[in-house]
């Protein structure tokens, strides 16, 4: 039965309008969950729970923008590092590969989604936390899931439109955390960095008391839970934290690494044995929109990213390594598009992997690298395992940071994490040479001191709400 919303909750005033227009494209806006606060006692059964679950999913891929994981949360993390490019001027993917968004143009597709999903999460968490449905292990269970769909879209805010933690140790601002149902002259301000850390890990904490360990695809359980405290925790630098997670994730996990001989075929599957927290795309829903990032890189469609020369040689470093296997022919016949995305049946449906098993060995053989006494065979053992995937029988190395760093672009490719590696780190690269069409006003030294590397806070929103400051150098 549909549910009926009764008045709007929303963050800065702004949101009001941005969710009115994106609840007029998918008919399960108008049901619940909805971004706004529903009529009393709208959620009020375990399985009202479930369907408000599946609204906060939806809203992560935010297909009816086709924003977020759907397409500009990766695009961004990929086409700013190295390894990927935008394929031409005028490519879909342009303004996040040179830079160029400001505060007069500052794109709203990163903002707005994930506080959509934060509302809708709110909302469900109001619900339960007042008795309003009675307590049982899939409300337990819903619960943790939406806390830990809640600590994800405030850590991925907190990175795109926050300074590093490690730059200054949280001490500048990061963005609004909203963990409640707000009214909607409610105007919140900036949380630093660090207290937005803070409210992400007390959320992955408390998650772990409710979530259920049973894998349920396209859901978090508690083995995401724990990645994702592995992954927050890697680039707060508590690598004590990271590497403890991570290896509880590898070694007591439900899940193993692809085997070398289907490592291609996977790419168009739906679900495969490293899936620890995949978003899932449905073919009847999604497979019209061009805009979903499977279109955006296929050659077949908007071909709008493709490899760099520079992502190309690293692969031939060794000509065996199963992953060449990944590159075909761009539109021009280059071999230069990463085929990671080759849909099911249409090439828009590909469901986004949000946390791979693979991640996890590279974050713990990063942690046991740096924590405060080195775990140096664990390292050696788990980069091993992920080269030793791509090529079997090749030699064990002796980890370093290097030969970690080098695997995870090689491994990680096309998923969203190039370019946040390099700013959690401290680290620079220089996107230059064959294939680029850069120029002086373009970013082309990538650091964590150049402000173009944080996102600028939309115009609208600070119209709105005279407590959100904009970013230093807008």
């Amino acid at each position: 039965m549909m549910k009926t919303i009764n008045r709007y909750k929303n963050i800065g005033g702004v949101l009001f309008a941005s969710l009115m227009m994106l609840s007029s494209c998918s008919d399960y806006l108008t049901t619940l969950p909805t971004d706004s606060l529903v009529s009393d006692g709208a959620i009020s059964t375990p399985e009202d729970t479930k369907t408000a679950l599946n609204g906060a999913y939806a809203g992560l891929i935010a297909v009816e923008s086709n924003y977020y994981y759907g397409t500009d949360f990766l695009a961004r993390a990929e086409v700013g590092g190295e390894d990927a490019q935008t394929n031409k001027v005028g490519d879909r993917t342009e303004n996040y590969y040179r830079f160029t968004d400001r505060q007069n143009n500052a794109p709203q597709d990163l903002w707005y989604p994930p506080y959509t999903v934060i509302n809708r999460v709110n909302v469900l968490l109001e619900a339960i936390d007042k008795g309003e449905v009675q307590m049982n292990d899939v409300v337990k269970n819903s619960k943790g899931e939406a806390l830990a769909i809640r600590a994800l879209a405030h850590f991925n805010l907190i990175i795109t439109y926050g300074t590093p933690y490690l730059k200054d140790n949280g001490a500048s601002l990061g963005v609004p955390v909203v963990k409640e149902v707000l009214n909607a002259v409610d105007l919140p301000s900036r949380s630093t960095v660090a207290e937005g850390y803070k409210a992400v890990l007390d959320d992955l904490t408390e998650a772990l008391n409710w979530i259920s360990e049973e894998k349920n695809y396209g859901h978090l359980n508690k083995w995401g839970v724990k990645a994702l405290l592995a992954r927050v925790n890697l680039y707060k630098g508590d690598y004590e934290a990271a590497y403890s997670y991570a290896k509880d994730v590898v070694e007591n996990g439900p899940y193993k690494l692809i085997d070398h001989d289907k490592y291609l075929e996977v790419w168009g599957q739906e679900e495969n044995d490293e899936s620890i927290f995949d978003l899932a795309l449905s073919s009847t829903m999604y497979s019209g929109s061009r805009e979903l990032w499977g279109a955006v890189v296929s050659p077949s469609e908007y071909g709008a990213v493709v490899a760099t020369q520079t992502f190309i040689d690293l692969l031939n470093e060794d000509p065996d390594d199963v992953r060449l296997g990944l590159l075909i022919e761009d539109k021009n016949g280059t071999k230069r598009t990463i085929n990671k995305y080759p849909g099911r049946g249409a090439v828009t449906i590909n469901n986004v992997r949000v946390i791979r098993l693979s991640d996890i060995y590279l974050i713990g053989a990063e942690a046991a690298l740096k924590k405060t006494s080195p775990d140096q065979t664990l390292a050696n053992d788990y980069l091993h395992a992920i080269k030793d995937r791509a090529h079997p029988g090749v030699e064990k190395p002796a980890a370093t940071l290097d030969l970690v760093a080098k695997e995870r672009r090689k491994e990680l490719v096309l998923e969203g994490h190039r370019l946040y590696d390099i700013l959690r780190q401290g680290s620079e690269i220089k996107r230059q040479g064959t294939g680029h069409f850069l120029n002086g006003n373009d970013l082309i030294t990538v650091n964590w001191n150049d402000y173009r590397t944080i996102m600028p806070i939309p115009q609208a929103e600070i119209d709105a709400n005279p407590n959100i400051k904009q970013n230093p150098g807008y």
